[in-house]
């Protein structure tokens, strides 16, 4: 199945002029990652758990790598979503945890390609974050928002959104959401900070590759969990 192609026209255009305050500028970038196409690689720490996630996020479509621990405790699976589609593969723990799989089931299925209704609620925690508006919502900052100075990132001229973020496991935190000052507002990075506004460490995300195309293809699928729609 095709993924779905969202044309760069239909993007929101630039803002031209003088420098947006953070409200604008906040809901330009969240509408253009909500809309476009876009590769990130993010980690995390909270509460001792490592966690690293990476993947190509699409309107419609995306695909995605978990890892979430460390040894005898590490949860490790690839996602693909194509539309109402979602395939799942992983290790025997990750294939427990993420799909509800009995112990006896999930070692049957490790290694294998799993099937599900992207839109069935219970299977609505895999599917989170794969897709680009899946993304806008887990990196969604919550008011008041401030704008930080401007610095370089990555090459790029960007300004700093200053809101708050609740990661689960851990309590309201500050977090800097670093967007590009000039042109379209695509989103650079994401970090959440201490009270003294130091990165520390419990989420950094970096994007890129803004409107590289996202067509994953469908593997075979060995199990298929509840109803799904494959036309």
């Amino acid at each position: 199945m095709a993924a779905a192609v969202t044309l760069f026209a239909a993007l929101p255009a630039p803002t031209a002029g003088a420098a947006p305050d953070a409200a604008t500028l906040y809901r330009e970038a969240m509408a253009t990652t909500k809309a476009w196409r876009v590769h990130y690689v993010s980690t995390s720490n909270v509460a001792h758990v490592p966690f690293f996630e990476s993947g190509n996020a699409g309107p419609a479509s995306g695909t995605q790598t978990i890892l979430i621990g460390k040894g005898a405790t590490l949860d490790s699976a690839l996602l693909i979503v194509i539309g109402d589609l979602t395939y799942v593969k992983g290790n025997e723990r990750a294939m427990e945890d993420l799909t509800g799989l009995s112990p006896a089931e999930a070692a049957t299925a490790m290694g294998h390609w799993v099937l599900f209704s992207s839109n069935n609620p219970t299977f609505s925690q895999v599917v989170v974050g794969v897709r680009s508006p899946d993304v806008a919502q887990e990196i969604a900052l919550q008011g008041p928002l401030t704008l930080g100075p401007s610095r370089e990132l990555h090459g790029y001229r960007v300004d700093a959104l200053r809101g708050t973020q609740k990661l689960q496991g851990a309590t309201q935190m500050k977090a800097v959401l670093y967007v590009r000052a000039s042109g379209r507002h695509d989103l650079v990075e994401e970090d959440t900070v201490g009270t003294q506004g130091k990165v520390n460490g419990a989420e950094h995300i970096v994007f890129s590759k803004w409107g590289e195309p996202v067509r994953p293809r469908a593997p075979q699928a060995s199990i298929t969990l509840g109803s799904v729609n494959a036309t």
